[in-house]
């Protein structure tokens, strides 16, 4: 073994940089979802001879700020705000980390009698996108040690992540810490939330504290202690008004002055073309990987190598018919949908936890609500088992549905919901009593379709207005027989290339870069369509050797299953390796007797790690594979260090 590898080899023992390819008990009469516009019913128990108080008449306020990558700390920002409406006489505001203006955030923080904060971590124990300039903001006051910068605020933090993930909750940790180091006071414990294992049933235990915690703080008063007695809980389930619009036509995507907003992004997508896909594997395999290419002339969006492009995909044809006529409605039948609880008719499915990326607000038709912004394959979570129990007239079908939702029904919800992946049609097709009208549908029982991201596989040196992306066609079996096919990667493989098609995308800017001196040694480990990104890095470094640059050394490891069936890009990476622009190292696990992975590739060269470990401090390594796969990498990795 070279020198040169060797010291190419020692950057896996210190950097490993993962990429992912990343109510209470209610009370409603059924009623036949007809789309009809409807009122909200009214709240069961609720005193007529009592109006309640406004929010402007309230004199305490809580405040809960939430900062979200997938939706799920911005559910659980909701769940806890009605938690509190319903429990406490106290203006409750929920904000988006988003939303909050730099210039005003140290006010916004401490204004409120509470401050509760949701955040989740993603990535390399990153903050969402959308926090970034407010942790930014944060850290920076945190440096300048304003020891009282927020003497004046009380806070509790409830921190989202996975423990697969080596920076596990990093962000929610990081504000928990920030907020004390200001002087804020922590009147709530530091709640850990693990997607791993039942982040819900985390979130849960922590919300249980947070109403005594607020109590004895002394921040508001306990029902019927010190104070009136608090009105009866609105029981009803949430619902957005549905109107039907006779003769209306649909928009397809309204037009957006980007002029007058901050360009193309996650809340205004650019409609881009589909402009290129092939397929990557070759007839003999029994999967699917395509290389898609997206045109993005005209949007005036940039991408660096390493960044990603979101998606917006729709769900399939067929089973948007199938659901449709399971919510007994005609798919095409015109509606435009709003909140009852906003003063004017803004997009019911852009509100109240169903945000919608596009801003369509209607006329639109069932089928493309149903096609567009519901995600109808995600099991359900338990408070939208809790909503269609209300809507469901078999009084054992509608125990069965509250059990599973309840305290107790912790091990028949995993059992039969989540460890099959039973999707919200198969739920409705076992209760066949349970008729949902269409508004409590969309608000309180279907999640949002989310964006989808994608490692860019090209350098803007190579194609800057098409970036490239490598897409694993998603195809299997459920533990309920349901053949499940992924939402993003199916749509993506039957659409027509370049006819006239608007795939809702933008770029998200990642820290996922190669070093920004070129002579920097670096280490790749990308198999199967983890090499998307290195895909781009080797194309960057061929581009920078033609501009005459001098490369440093660079190591890709690179697996797949045999070298005739999904060895992708293969063309291309034997004429990066001829060409001096890197060296490949490739795992096949299929051939031969014993099966090989990239990680017995590093694992065989454990021996020459050590010795080479020091030759250069400044090298870098990258590895974009599952979460799992991640972690098993580092044991690899510093077992052959221990050795």
């Amino acid at each position: 073994m070279d020198p040169q590898t060797l010291m190419l080899l020692s950057a896996v023992l210190f950097v490993i940089s993962i990429v992912g390819a990343y109510f209470s008990r209610t009370k409603a009469s059924p009623t036949p979802a007809s789309g009809l516009k409807r009122k909200e019913d009214t709240p069961a128990g609720a005193a007529a001879s009592k109006a309640p108080k406004t929010e402007s008449e309230f004199s305490k306020s809580i405040r809960i700020f939430y900062g979200t990558q997938t939706g799920t700390a911005e559910i659980f920002a909701k769940e806890l705000g009605d938690l509190l409406k319903k429990t406490f006489e106290a203006k409750i505001t929920i904000t988006d980390f988003e939303d909050v203006e730099l210039d005003s955030a140290q006010d916004d923080l401490q204004t409120p009698d509470a401050s509760l904060v949701l955040c989740s971590t993603y990535g390399d124990g990153e903050p969402p996108d959308t926090c970034l300039p407010f942790f930014e903001w944060l850290q920076k006051k945190t440096e300048q040690e304003e020891e009282e910068g927020l003497s004046e605020m009380k806070f509790g933090v409830f921190a989202l992540g996975n423990t697969q993930y080596e920076h596990f909750n990093n962000s929610g940790k990081n504000l928990d810490k920030f907020f004390a180091k200001l002087g804020a006071e922590r009147i709530i414990d530091l709640g850990l939330g693990d997607d791993n294992e039942d982040i819900e049933e985390d979130f849960n235990k922590w919300k249980a504290t947070v109403i005594p915690a607020l109590a004895s703080s002394g921040i508001v008063k306990l029902p019927g202690v010190g104070g009136d007695e608090a009105s009866a809980p609105d029981t009803v389930v949430k619902a957005y008004v549905v109107e039907t619009l006779e003769g209306a036509q649909g928009i397809a995507f309204p037009e957006v002055n980007v002029s007058k907003t901050k360009g193309y992004d996650a809340h205004n997508p650019f409609k881009a073309t589909l402009s290129a896909r092939r397929e990557l594997h070759t007839s003999m395999s029994e999967r699917s990987c395509l290389h898609v290419e997206v045109d993005l002339d005209g949007s005036q969006l940039s991408y660096e190598t390493g960044d990603h492009l979101g998606i917006f995909p729709e769900n399939d044809a067929d089973l948007v018919k199938k659901m449709a006529a399971r919510l007994e409605v005609d798919g095409e039948m015109m509606i435009s949908v709003h909140d009852p609880a906003k003063s004017s008719k803004g997009g019911a499915l852009k509100a109240v936890g169903e945000p919608n990326p596009l801003g369509h607000v209607g006329p639109l038709s069932v089928a493309t609500a149903l096609a567009r912004y519901c995600d109808l394959l995600t099991p359900l979570r338990k408070p939208a088992l809790t909503a269609l129990a209300a809507f469901t007239s078999d009084a054992a079908q509608k125990e069965e549905l509250e059990r599973m939702a309840g305290p107790d029904g912790k091990t028949a919800y995993a059992d039969w919901m989540m460890k099959p992946y039973r999707s919200v049609l198969e739920v409705l097709e076992a209760f066949p009593t349970c008729k949902p009208p269409l508004g409590a549908f969309f608000c309180s029982v279907v999640p949002r379709l989310q964006v989808r991201y994608y490692s860019i596989s090209s350098s803007p040196r190579v194609a800057p207005s098409s970036p490239h992306c490598t897409v694993a066609v998603v195809a299997g079996a459920t533990g309920t027989g349901r053949m499940h096919r992924g939402v993003a990667s199916t749509w993506l493989g039957g659409l027509e290339v370049g006819k006239n098609l608007q795939v809702p995308a933008f770029v998200r800017k990642s820290s996922f870069r190669l070093p920004v001196d070129p002579t920097v040694p670096i280490v790749m480990v990308g198999p199967g369509t983890g090499l998307a990104p290195f895909r781009g890095f080797i194309q960057e470094r061929m581009a920078l050797k033609a501009e005459g640059a001098e490369l440093g050394p660079a190591l890709l490891f690179f697996g797949c299953r045999s070298k005739t069936v999904d060895f992708i890009y293969e063309r291309e990476l034997h004429e990066a390796e001829a060409a001096g622009v890197m060296r490949l190292d490739v795992a096949f696990s299929r051939e031969g007797g014993a099966k090989v992975y990239v990680q017995h590739r590093i694992a065989q060269r454990g021996e020459e790690v050590s010795s080479a470990k020091a030759r250069d401090c400044h090298m870098r390594a990258y590895t974009c594979v599952s979460v799992a796969m991640g972690c098993y990498l580092r044991l690899v990795v510093r077992g052959s260090a221990a050795q």
